[in-house]
């Protein structure tokens, strides 16, 4: 297996990352957990197949689709020798994109060109080309750039919400976040699920535990010193999260534990 991730650096804060997925044949069956980071993701895969499974769903990943947000952790199995490309973007960016509501893409993988005809007729030429690396990176930051975004008081709100929870690692109460963004519970709760997919406290919640995964894959602390860092008040609720977001024990999860999760979790 080779995943390799190209960390965006440009100010905009449109796309995330690049990255680029292969599954060779000595990795075959090849089966692996997948954490949503709480980000819509684009992927293209050029050869073989990728089954996703999400629920009691299976969605296939073939040429481009695109990927909505996931409440829980869901399974990417592949039987072939794959090779796909994708990105990551930022929470808030199909959104302004598309203007459609980025909601109705929960919990599914499906064709770009089910969700949003246009901007699949942008970027399916640029994944057609099979670009590597940064310099794919920045041709596709730089067409997305070119696309009219929209762009106001709302979209303004909801990204200053992101940052705050993002700075606060998921620590936040939403009257704590009210507090710094000056609209109604409803009107920023409506707002925020329209353009990022998830209410402000799922959202927080799933970003505190992929934080919380990253230190544990990283091994440099203690279950006990993140029970303490994320505020989870004891280790049953440690538990609890965990196997809300992994649907499985902490014990059963490193006993398995993938290669494919510790790179794709890493910093």
């Amino acid at each position: 297996m080779i995943y390799k991730v190209y960390k965006s650096t440009d100010s905009c804060n449109l796309i995330d990352e690049f990255f680029e997925l292969k599954i060779t044949k000595s990795a075959l069956p090849f089966q692996s957990k997948v954490l949503p980071l709480g980000k819509h993701s684009m992927a293209y895969t050029y050869k073989g197949l990728h089954k996703i499974t999400v629920g009691d769903k299976v969605f296939k990943g073939k040429e481009l689709i695109v990927s909505g947000q996931i409440k829980k952790s869901y399974l990417l199995n592949v039987d072939e020798e794959t090779h796909c490309k994708g990105i990551l973007l930022h929470p808030t960016t199909l959104y302004k994109l598309t203007k459609l509501d980025v909601s109705t893409l929960n919990d599914k993988h499906i064709p770009l060109s089910v969700f949003s005809q246009s901007l699949h007729n942008i970027l399916n030429p640029f994944f057609v080309k099979k670009m590597n690396g940064d310099n794919a990176l920045k041709v596709l930051e730089d067409i997305i750039k070119k696309q009219p975004l929209t762009l106001n008081n709302h979209t303004k709100n909801v990204d200053k919400a992101l940052a705050i929870i993002n700075k606060k690692e998921g620590k936040i109460s939403i009257n704590n976040l009210l507090e710094q963004i000056p609209v109604s519970q409803k009107t920023l709760e409506t707002k925020f699920k329209l353009m990022v997919g998830l209410t402000p406290k799922k959202y927080a919640r799933l970003y505190r535990f992929g934080l919380l995964m990253r230190k544990c894959n990283e091994k440099e602390l203690s279950f006990k010193d993140l029970i303490e860092m994320y505020n989870l008040h004891d280790s049953s609720h440690f538990f609890k999260e965990f196997r809300f977001f992994m649907n499985q024990s902490p014990k059963s999860y490193y006993k398995n534990e993938s290669d494919f999760i510790k790179k794709y979790l890493k910093p």
